[in-house]
């Protein structure tokens, strides 16, 4: 006697002494070779990668945090590209003469990509709270290209020896040296004045590199910093879910008369049958929660779903994602969470932001004058930070169509405005009469304290007659 095993790659023989080998031919498979395989569903990566984050709150390095922090939120992703999206729109005027008008036009039209240095320059204002830059350049060339350097890369030095160890009480307190890869291989230095280092709330900064040197008033602070926590309870949250679900998803297994069809002999179709569901539960123990089993035709898997036992966690995600909003200075509509937004709680977020977002536009405003005040030096043309053309970005409180639309529907809806008021803020024409005159009025729902039914109300037809 002997049969095909359908868990294995290879033939299992039971042979008897005088028998004929003959296999049992599968019926069904994925494989011929092997119908009893596992898929992959993808879940268990994504518990992987949110595992890795939970675990690397105590990064070395802040800056590796920040990056999986960003790449494994997309609430937190989305607002720092919205706001990162703002960097690009502005002009450049000024100059005091034709000279350095004409220099600075072909720095940023013709030698440097400068849609985004500036965009990429807002996102690590607001991931890393720096951004840092070689300028490249020679004398009579000027500047001919500015190279981004890796923030998590980079240590900063005074004038002192890297081997001087200092603490809170013998801090770094100016960036005279930039390195990039210290004490690995292949390290570079470059001196300040080489460097474009943009940052943002650094005077009263405390910060400790990667080689673990204090420094004070020298590395912007990043306002991922109020986020660590609540990205990592985000995160608990969503494996112990992913986790509960799974635990509470469960199988059982029915085998057809198919797996038997071909055995005429009782006691082997019993010990067939028996077979079959050893392997099977052997291969079901074995998956991983990104496997998915493909079984014979004979085999179905059937699943009782008690999923509706889990606790409802969308309270305190959405909690988080407010938590977001709050620090980065972005209103929750435009990350897509607009529930229960009122006229007036998103006019003044809006406000907020805007503001929030104006004094990054200034510092790169104001960083990029040293850009180009570089940029002159090199090629030998005298002149002053006054003489410098100036970055102007566009106002912030400008509304498309669509957004002026719908402020203006929210304050006449909310009783702000008059009709009329309000068609002419979008571009319509005056309603005619009264009409226009008027303010929205909510209905009200019927009252249950009202007068009394009166006679024949409620009464049949029959009844009324």
């Amino acid at each position: 006697m002997a049969w095909w095993n359908p868990f294995s790659t290879t033939t299992v023989v039971a042979q008897e002494e005088g028998q004929r080998l003959v296999p049992i031919t599968s019926t069904a498979s994925r494989r011929a070779d092997n119908p009893f395989t596992v898929m992959a569903a993808g879940i268990d990566e994504i518990v992987k990668q949110t595992e890795q984050l939970r675990g690397s709150f105590d990064h070395t390095n802040e800056f590796d945090l920040y990056d999986d922090m960003l790449n494994y939120d997309p609430e937190l992703n989305g607002a720092v590209r919205t706001i990162s999206l703002t960097a690009n729109k502005y002009e450049i005027s000024g100059g005091k003469n034709t000279a350095i008008r004409n220099a600075i036009t072909t720095l940023t039209q013709e030698v440097l990509d400068f849609d985004d240095l500036l965009i990429n320059g807002m996102r690590n204002l607001m991931v890393y709270g720096n951004d840092i830059s070689k300028m490249v350049g020679k004398t009579g060339t000027g500047i001919t290209d500015l190279q981004s350097l890796p923030i998590s890369q980079v240590t900063v030095l005074d004038d002192r020896s890297a081997s001087t160890q200092t603490d809170k009480e013998n801090a770094i307190l100016s960036a005279t040296r930039y390195i990039l890869r210290e004490q690995v291989r292949d390290p570079q230095e470059y001196p300040a004045d080489e460097i474009l280092h943009i940052r943002i709330d650094y005077r009263s900064n405390w910060f400790r590199d990667r080689l673990g040197r204090w420094t004070y008033g020298v590395w912007g602070a990043s306002r991922f910093t109020a986020l660590k926590q609540a990205i990592r309870a985000k995160y608990n949250s969503m494996n112990n879910r992913i986790a509960l679900e799974d635990s509470l998803t469960k199988q059982y297994i029915t085998i057809g008369p198919e797996a038997v069809e071909n055995i005429s002999d009782p006691d082997e179709a019993a010990e067939r049958l028996q077979y079959v569901i050893n392997n099977v539960g052997t291969l079901l123990d074995g998956l991983r929660s990104d496997q998915v089993p493909i079984l014979p035709h004979y085999v179905k898997m059937e699943f009782v779903d008690l999923k509706n036992t889990v606790p409802d966690n969308s309270g305190f995600m959405d909690s988080v994602n407010a938590d977001i909003s709050s620090v980065l200075h972005v209103p929750r509509v435009s990350m897509g969470q607009e529930r229960g937004s009122t006229f007036a709680a998103t006019y003044n977020a809006s406000q907020w932001s805007v503001q929030a977002i104006r004094r990054l536009q200034s510092i790169l405003a104001q960083s990029m004058q040293g850009l180009f005040s570089k940029h002159l030096e090199l090629l030998g043309i005298a002149h002053t930070n006054a003489d410098l053309p100036k970055v102007v970005f566009q106002p912030l409180d400008e509304e498309s169509p669509f957004e002026q639309t719908r402020r203006t529907t929210m304050a006449y809806e909310a009783g702000i405005t008059t009709l009329n008021e309000a068609r002419l803020d979008i571009g319509l024409g005056p309603e005619k009469g009264n009409l226009g005159k008027q303010r929205y009025v909510k209905s009200k729902s019927p009252s249950s304290t009202g007068e009394l039914p009166r006679d024949n109300e409620n009464k049949s037809p029959e009844e009324s007659e």
